[in-house]
């Protein structure tokens, strides 16, 4: 993965990052609120020792430097905290005392600060001033005990103690900054993650070499990819439409579709949009001069009578098992040269339905009627139904969703086919994003891999040949006919 896939991958889980950002501010506004509140009053002292006989101003200040060390650890004493507990009468037990005093001492400076926090801020405030009143005196006893003779430091209180004001602790400011900061890190993580071990397949050029066949077309994702009505009720110049054209070009200049009549449309799996695909495939070569028969062998999840609005029930089924003649489930679509057999009743036993003679029969009987006949048949994977149609038509492609699929599940179901020797003329991807699809930067989709441009070459003089038998409608550069 690039710099770019990571970028993706961090728009694409865009919901993880929120979702977690969010989860990190609830846990840091339940940590925040499970934290007492804690109020701070400082005293500031300035240290000074002065000179004694025979002593120089440096020597002084050596001492003052060397002391003020000791005054920080004496500020928390059991022998000060005691007596500024029963002196002060401050409310306060000697531990609450002690664990509430913290002193730092700056040698350069020869300031002593001395900090009460509490989670009571008269406390706290009562505190320091005990602190401020009571401490210079107390180590002046203690060095007068200790060396009588010796020049008493003194301490001299050059700032507070302070009003304590909002509270120090908890930082609910920084606390919630962090909990986002730490939330969107993780999303960001899961998101990158989720794409690093995400084995599906995700662009055509990754098709192409797990499956070892062409990409014929690049299918964008759009609002009508779905909805079969508005299918055959898209605009011409709409960018799925398109790319069916250009679906249709591709496979009519193909060496392996030379003659072709029949054709099976099917996917590795379900929900990959191969009824879309054939319908739009049906739809472009009706557009283009043909006649065209879009047969639903999908005999298990049949969806073409109901979103088309067909009149009659009957349709392949009904034929396949000898009930009605094949011309009498023949519908209009709607569009001209474009009739629909639909699926007709469920069988209870579509494969055994599907497989045999009853299929080839019917389609040798509709042949002569129909210069195409698109087969939408049910997915390859686990149902050996795409298979067995597959085997009786001319040829098959196989639609692949982007992020859909594996490699391993794509080269299985290709594997199907050509087990039955069906002529396998590449894949069609769909719901591809624009950035694959290229619709929107290029006007035009991307090309097929050298490898596999390469073969449909040859076949220059019958690209002409069949761009002048019509000129109106399919007007495409011989250099960029196949371009999927």
């Amino acid at each position: 993965m690039d710099l770019s896939e990571y970028l993706r991958a961090v728009v694409r889980g865009w919901w993880i990052i929120v979702a977690c950002a969010l989860a990190g501010l609830l846990g840091a506004v339940a940590f925040t609120a499970s934290i007492q509140p804690m109020y701070q009053s400082t005293v500031r002292f300035f240290v000074v020792a002065p000179p004694v006989n025979g002593q120089s101003a440096l020597q002084s200040d050596e001492l003052s430097r060397g002391r003020i060390v000791s005054y920080a650890a004496l500020v928390k004493s059991d022998q000060f905290v005691s007596r500024l507990v029963s002196d002060t009468g401050l409310g306060v037990t000697g531990p609450e005392a002690e664990s509430s005093i913290s002193a730092s001492a700056d040698k350069d400076t020869l300031l002593l600060t001395v900090e009460v926090t509490m989670p009571d801020a008269g406390k706290a405030f009562a505190t320091a001033t005990a602190i401020a009143r009571n401490f210079g005196s107390a180590v002046h006893e203690l060095e007068e005990s200790r060396v009588p003779t010796t020049a008493q430091t003194v301490l001299t209180v050059v700032s507070g103690p302070t009003e304590p004001g909002s509270q120090v602790s908890p930082r609910e400011s920084l606390n919630y900054g962090l909990g986002l900061l730490v939330g969107a890190a993780l999303g960001i993580g899961i998101a990158v993650t989720r794409r690093v071990l995400d084995r599906t397949l995700i662009t055509p050029e990754q098709i192409e070499e797990a499956g070892g066949v062409r990409v014929l077309a690049r299918i964008p994702a759009g609002r009508n990819a779905k909805a079969l009505n508005r299918i055959l009720r898209s605009p011409d110049d709409a960018l799925v439409t398109e790319a069916a054209r250009r679906l249709r070009t591709n496979i009519d200049f193909l060496p392996e579709a030379a003659g072709l009549r029949s054709l099976t449309v099917t996917s590795a799996t379900y929900a990959e949009g191969k009824t879309s695909v054939a319908l739009l495939l049906a739809k472009a070569w009706a557009e283009n001069g043909h006649t065209v028969l879009l047969v639903e062998a999908d005999l298990r999840r049949p969806r073409l009578a109901q979103e088309l609005g067909l009149a009659k029930p009957t349709g392949l089924s009904n034929v396949l098992s000898g009930q009605v003649a094949a011309d009498k489930a023949v519908q209009e679509s709607g569009i001209p040269g474009l009739q629909v057999m639909a699926a007709g009743t469920v069988p209870p036993r579509p494969t055994a339905l599907l497989g045999g003679g009853p299929v080839r029969t019917m389609l040798a009987e509709l042949a002569p009627k129909f210069s195409r006949i698109v087969v939408d048949a049910t997915p390859l994977q686990p149902m050996s139904d795409a298979a067995l149609l597959a085997a009786v038509t001319d040829g098959a492609i196989v639609v692949v969703r982007h992020q859909h699929v594996t490699a391993e599940i794509l080269a299985a179901s290709l594997a199907n086919l050509r087990a039955v020797n069906s002529t396998l003329l590449g894949v069609a991807a769909t719901f591809l994003p624009n950035r694959l699809a290229e619709s929107h930067r290029q006007g035009s989709f991307p090309r097929l891999s050298g490898r596999f441009r390469r073969r449909i070459r040859p076949q220059e003089p019958t690209r002409k040949a069949a761009a002048a038998q019509n000129p109106a409608r399919d007007r495409v550069p011989a250099t960029r006919s196949h371009r999927g």
